[in-house]
Parts: structure tokens; sequence; C-alpha cells
């Protein structure tokens, strides 16, 4: 199962993304030491059985019906030129991301020009979801989910309680109205 013979995911990751011309996603030391390459694909994962990154609809039925460990998912899958996507997917009990991010391709012949600060951003949502509990200002057993798909319109929503129905909302940008949601409740 574990095909990378590298010393250090976090290496190997650098070197996935890099070689693709993408910047790299934040990674959170405590899952990126759990991180392997699966055979013949080309992203990293924290998780053991599960299915590609491409299946995002059963990452996010997964986090409805029930609360999964803590898992990193990034790098590159896809079903042909035309049809692949960057991925990172992260999942903790105070936040969750699927983001994917459509390579060049003839269809789009430039990468999204503001991926390096949508990875910045997400790195400091991270935290800030953090502060907002500890603060009071969110439910402390609530999860915050942002879903910005490569193929079809963007969401985000709370989930007040781990495997309890996410309240969703529709959204142009995902990651902004999701922070500016965030920023709101902030003192």
């Amino acid at each position: 199962m574990h095909t990378s013979t590298s010393l250090s995911p976090i290496t190997d990751i650098n070197q996935l993304m890099h070689g693709a011309g993408l910047p790299v996603p934040p990674l959170p030391k405590d899952l990126t030491e759990l991180m392997f390459r699966p055979e013949n694909c080309d992203y990293y994962t924290s998780r053991v059985s599960a299915p590609g990154p491409w299946s995002l609809n059963w990452f996010l039925e997964e986090l409805e019906n029930g609360n999964p460990d803590n898992y990193l998912i990034t790098g590159i899958d896809g079903h042909g030129f035309l049809s692949t996507a960057a991925h990172y997917y992260m999942v903790d009990p105070d936040i969750a991301f699927f983001h994917q991010t459509a390579l060049p391709s003839q269809v789009q012949p430039e990468l999204e020009q503001t991926l390096e600060d949508q990875y910045s951003l997400l790195a400091v949502m991270t935290v800030a979801v953090r502060q907002a509990k500890e603060q009071g200002v969110i439910p402390n057993e609530s999860r915050l989910i942002i879903a910005s798909p490569a193929s079809r319109p963007a969401v985000w929503g709370v989930q007040p309680k781990p495997g309890q129905p996410v309240i969703w909302h529709d959204a142009e940008d995902a990651l902004i109205e999701s922070c500016n949601w965030l920023k709101a409740r902030m003192h």
C-alpha cells in the first residue's frame, strides 16, 4: 500500500505539487506524518480506506452521516486530461475543507491565479475557527465545512454536531463567504 520510499511525505508532496506547477497547500504536521501515496496515484492521503479525492460526494456524505477521524488528502486526481484537478481535503473536529482546482487544459489554459492565496486563507481559517470556539462565539461541537469543487457550484455550511446534517449555503466563493461569516462572529 505505501508506495513512496522517501523518508518524508512533506518532501514528496512538495515535489509532486511543485512538479505540477502548483503551490503547496497547508500541511498539518500531525496528519502529514501519516500520509502515503496509494499505488498508481498522484495524491497523498492519511486514510487507508477511502476512495480517491475525485469522489467528493462520498467524503461529504461520510461527514454528514458520521464523524470520521481527522484526515488529510492532497495532490492530483481525475479522469483524464480535461477532468483532472488539484485536491486538498482536510478534516478535523473544528473545520473541514474540500477544495478542488482544475488544472490548466485546452478549455482553461491558466491555473487559478489565487490558489496560493486560497491555501493561505485555509490555514488562517483553521486557527480562526479554533479561536472562535475558545471565545464561545460558535458552538464547541460545531464544524465549519467548506466545499469548493472544480466542476460544480461551491457551498459552505456549519455542522451543529458530528454526524448531523450540515446547514448548507450556496456560494459564489465559499472560502471568502465562510471567512466573512466567521469574521462577523469574532470579537
